[in-house]
């Protein structure tokens, strides 16, 4: 096997009790431990105490670690995991645990650890990080653990900067040799002008802070011309459900390769009487006329609106995905790839694009929840539609 300098590095040299990769993705971070993993085991194999590899989920861990392991080394020296949750490692029977509530640990409170390797670990829930430190107990106890850096302020970033027994490596994209000089072009422009990229590419512990899309582009991003129905092309409808709040609708126009925004509707019910379920249907009905719908996608915990959708049984409606903060992530690389355009005459969109900001004053990613509807729409469309639809190109 090849290893980079720095992954040499960690596997000679890592010898504390509390040891971690930190830095950007794909770095060779990981690749690294499922070598260390089975040099950590089987130092420890026969003597008193457990050993354990927590994640965020029993399925990160079961992608991340064992499946990879396991096309090394094989199903005998890597087994997978049982109704116990555990698994047999090198001839060791490992506790295999979600680490994003304390309750799914309860299996070790109380238990003395000779080792654990932790996934994702700036990820976890706290209190089980702080769960380990009293456990690790033994003269021989250790720790390895991998992760990619979030904001400056996050509670693990002060564990690595204390005096305690800790070994911390940094790494940044550009310390991994293997990839291929194209794939790290591409995955740099993914990131461009993003707090992603100080995080994913040079491995910093970096703020979200400013604007969410500084790379929205009116000259790369805003398209303009006249708005008909192209046969070939798909179309598709993504809602931000609002009462009080903005009732916002995005139609996009799929090429093939990249999507369009080519018509918006924004119907305040705080400036104009509000509407019910069948009120807002009709709006859409309109809207979209006889331009015909691929699916529908909508918040989804607007399930009053979708079960009026459906009642009517004319579009196929779905409840959008919701993960914010890797739903951004996603838009950020449509933006910088030029495959998110807007049409001009959309101009809430284009206006929200120019002031969807950070909360500065928040000490996790987060958003400003104000003048953001139309964002939530976007980010329903991307992460839910045009990112299947773009799985060869993204």
């Amino acid at each position: 096997m090849a290893f980079s300098e720095k992954q040499r590095e960690y596997f000679d040299s890592a010898n504390k009790r509390w040891n971690f990769k930190t830095g950007a993705t794909r770095s060779g971070k990981t690749y690294m431990d499922y070598f260390v993993i089975p040099k950590r085991i089987r130092a420890r194999i026969g003597k008193p105490g457990l050993a354990v590899i927590l994640g965020v989920t029993k399925s990160t861990i079961e992608r991340n670690i064992l499946e990879p392991m396991r096309n090394i080394w094989g199903t005998d020296l890597v087994g997978e995991i049982n109704s116990q949750n555990t698994c047999y490692l090198f001839g060791e029977r490992v506790y295999c645990l979600g680490a994003e509530k304390v309750s799914q640990v309860s299996k070790i409170r109380g238990s003395s650890i000779k080792y654990v390797y932790g996934d994702e670990v700036a990820d976890w829930n706290e209190e089980v990080f702080e769960l380990l430190k009293s456990r690790l107990d033994k003269p021989y106890s250790c720790f390895d653990g991998a992760l990619n850096p979030q904001g400056p302020n996050h509670w693990l970033k002060a564990f690595l900067e204390s005096d305690f027994d800790v070994y911390n490596q940094h790494y940044t994209i550009f310390d991994n040799p293997f990839l291929p000089q194209e794939f790290v072009d591409n995955l740099c422009k993914e990131y461009t002008g993003s707090v992603y990229y100080k995080r994913y590419i040079l491995g910093e512990w970096a703020l979200a802070e400013g604007l969410v899309y500084p790379m929205f582009s009116r000259e790369k991003n805003v398209v303009s011309g006249s708005i008909e129905y192209k046969r070939g092309h798909k179309y598709y409808l993504s809602i931000d459900y609002g009462t009080v709040n903005p009732f916002a609708v995005g139609l996009f126009e799929f090429d093939g390769r990249s999507s369009t925004m080519i018509k918006e509707l924004h119907y305040s019910g705080r400036d104009r009487n509000r509407l019910d379920n069948e009120g807002y249907y009709d709006l859409i009905e309109k809207m979209v006329g006889d331009i015909p719908i691929e699916y529908i996608v909508v918040d989804p915990s607007a399930a009053g609106f979708i079960e009026t959708i459906k009642k009517h049984a004319k579009y196929i409606v779905k409840g959008a995905n919701n993960d914010v903060i890797n739903g951004i992530q996603e838009v950020t690389k449509y933006l910088n790839y030029g495959l998110l355009k807007i049409h001009d005459s959309c101009t809430e969109t284009l206006k929200e694009f120019e002031q969807y900001a950070w909360d500065d004053n928040n000490p996790e990613d987060a958003v400003i929840k104000e003048n953001d509807h139309h964002m939530d729409l976007i980010r329903y469309y991307i992460y839910t539609v045009a990112r299947r639809l773009n799985r060869w190109v993204v």
